[in-house]
């Protein structure tokens, strides 16, 4: 039987706050423009590498890591490592993010920012951009020991709801994944890469940007 969230968890970066900041950040010091995505991607390999061990680090450790893969060597490695990392305090929220978290604060269910990020950092993010208001709750992976996709991650966002009777909503099909197979209900959207991996699919509903993924939800 199809059932209302009673809440819904969204990621933050990419999903809720755009990294372009930081790309306008790489190319300041030399980085093409897709040092972006090569980075991200570094990022998350490298965390979910450490997670998939049985090991944990830290968002800071794994990130300045993977930057530093990409850099190269060079005298100013750490000024520019010091550079594009500020850059994340200063990312600005996609035009849907604020209608998508309204929607859900009308239906009365409440939202959890989850994030492979910080706490500290979320929040910092979220009061920049007038959201604080809308989000009830924001958990780090950094409170649970494991980033996600673990499946303990999604279970300590949701607390004592059902996980069926809680959804994620997120832009990358990873997140998707791990949150199906925790049995949360999941709403993909496709701003970000366009097609939903079969691999990591399905989600139980899809939609171009944020409000339309939570506007589905809700209509469960």
């Amino acid at each position: 039987m199809s059932t209302q969230p009673r809440v819904v968890v969204f990621d933050v970066i990419e999903t809720l706050f755009s990294l372009e900041p930081t790309r306008a950040a790489m190319t300041e010091v030399g980085l093409p423009p897709d040092a972006l995505e090569v980075w991200f991607a570094r990022l998350l390999r490298d965390a979910f590498a450490i997670t998939a061990a049985g090991g944990y680090a830290g968002f800071e450790v794994v990130a300045k890591g993977a930057l530093t893969t990409v850099l190269g060597e060079g005298q100013d490695r750490g000024d520019h490592i010091a550079e594009i990392l500020g850059s994340l305090s200063a990312l600005p929220a996609h035009q849907d993010a604020e209608p998508a978290l309204s929607a859900c604060a009308r239906a009365g269910v409440p939202v959890v920012a989850l994030t492979n990020g910080t706490a500290e950092g979320t929040d910092h993010l979220l009061d920049r951009s007038g959201l604080a208001p809308l989000v009830s709750r924001v958990l780090s992976v950094h409170d649970v020991g494991m980033w996600k996709p673990h499946p303990s991650v999604y279970q300590a966002a949701i607390g004592e709801v059902e996980p069926q009777e809680a959804a994620l909503l997120a832009v990358h099909g990873w997140d998707i994944y791990g949150a199906r197979h925790a049995g949360l209900m999941t709403g993909w959207c496709s701003r970000l890469d366009g097609i939903l991996p079969p691999s990591l699919g399905p989600a139980d509903v899809e939609g171009d940007d944020l409000v339309t993924v939570v506007e589905r939800l809700l209509e469960r």
